[in-house]
């Protein structure tokens, strides 16, 4: 068995790695990893740390927030992921994280997020997943809390698709339809885990005050979700990425549940090395939920602009928009979130400090104001570029 330890870009990042005190930019259609034509067992393990220490108006509130955004005035650690890529050959691949928590009020907490195996180059251009995974929903809920260019989740992706995303156990099918163009589908069927804790008896319990029905509202079984994705280059300094989502499946309730997504994504990077870069994504979702009473439906839009303006920094302003409905009780929600993140290498490991303050107003709470500082390393594999 050999063990390395080296970072795989995914072909659906526009993402940068970090160098010797810069970022080197990757080509928009990302690099593929090669392996030796003998099968042999390759293992890479990786580590990310994201703690956050700041200031919360919304400390014990009822409003939701994800299961790994800073949510308590004071120091916690949301995320510390102990995770790892396998190969087999060329042909089969895995991967596995799981995330330990802290903060000052729960403690420590531990859960798997992803353990999968994939099937690579099927015939016509298919791979095959199978395990326990975040679905391809919106541009978001597939990326992996180190990867996110903000401190907290988008307030669409935690109220439509729970605290820690859509995470299914089940399969996933990505086709890499044969255009002119980069394009594919991704097709996954599962059921969540709260659903196999339910089976068992375990009484599954909220750790936020959202009100028994909105919880039950989430996705529990028969989770059908398929996404389309197509990738446009015009220039060699330009990139257009656009999306559509679908999910299906019962609730809680044993009712049905769906959700229409679209988004958009464009970036430009200077023509030079180590340049400037800008990128603007856009996610606008629509759910319509059938519960014990009755029926409701409600929108969310997230607009992102990440300005890169040194190899070494990178400014963000992020606005969250939530419609919010009066039956279950869900609060009208406006978010706006500008930041400011530095990326270094402490020790020759790549490590980041980000500040960030959130503005939030609700119907329910008025204005609520949050800073926070957040610092993280990434060793192993870096970014979110694994086997996805």
């Amino acid at each position: 068995m050999a063990l390395r330890t080296s970072a795989n870009e995914a072909a659906n990042e526009t993402a940068s790695v970090n160098v010797e005190g810069i970022a080197e930019t990757i080509p928009f259609g990302g690099t593929e990893h090669t392996h030796d034509d003998e099968l042999s067992l390759v293992i890479e393990p990786r580590v990310h740390l994201r703690a956050t220490i700041g200031d919360t108006e919304l400390e014990n509130s009822e409003l939701a927030h994800g299961a790994h955004d800073p949510n308590q005035s004071g120091f916690s650690i949301p995320a510390l992921s102990l995770g790892a890529d396998i190969y087999y050959g060329e042909n089969i691949a895995g991967f596995t994280e799981g995330i330990l928590s802290w903060n000052d009020e729960d403690q420590w907490n531990a859960e798997l997020e992803e353990l999968y195996v994939k099937f690579l180059h099927l015939p016509g251009g298919l791979e095959l997943k199978a395990g326990r995974l975040l679905a391809a929903v919106g541009t978001q809920n597939s990326i992996h809390n180190h990867a996110w260019k903000f401190a907290d989740a988008d307030l669409g992706n935690v109220r439509f698709l729970g605290e820690d995303g859509l995470i299914i156990e089940g399969v996933e099918l990505i086709w890499m339809v044969p255009t002119h163009w980069n394009d594919r589908w991704v097709i996954s069927f599962g059921d969540t885990m709260k659903h196999e804790h339910e089976e068992e008896g375990e009484e599954i319990e909220s750790d936020h005050n959202h009100s028994e029905e909105a919880e039950e509202a989430l996705w529990d079984k028969n989770i059908l979700s398929a996404r389309y994705e197509a990738i446009f280059w015009p220039s060699d300094t330009r990139q257009f990425i656009y999306g559509v989502s679908y999910v299906t499946g019962e609730n809680f309730m044993e009712k049905s549940a769906q959700l229409y997504g679209f988004d958009f994504t464009y970036t430009w990077r200077e023509d030079k090395p180590q340049g400037k870069q800008f990128t603007w994504r856009n996610d606008a979702m629509l759910r319509k939920v059938s519960t014990e009473e009755g029926s409701f439906e409600e929108t969310a839009f997230s607009s992102a602009a990440l300005y890169r303006f040194k190899p070494e920094w990178e400014v963000g302003l992020r606005y969250n928009y939530l419609e919010g409905v009066k039956d279950p009780k869900l609060p009208e929600r406006h978010r706006i979130s500008p930041s400011l993140s530095h990326y270094f290498f402490l020790s020759k490991i790549p490590s980041m400090a980000r500040v960030q303050y959130n503005y939030d107003h609700s119907d329910e709470r008025g204005d609520d104001h949050s800073i926070w500082l957040q610092f993280g390393f990434e060793w192993g594999a870096g970014s979110d570029s694994h086997v996805h």
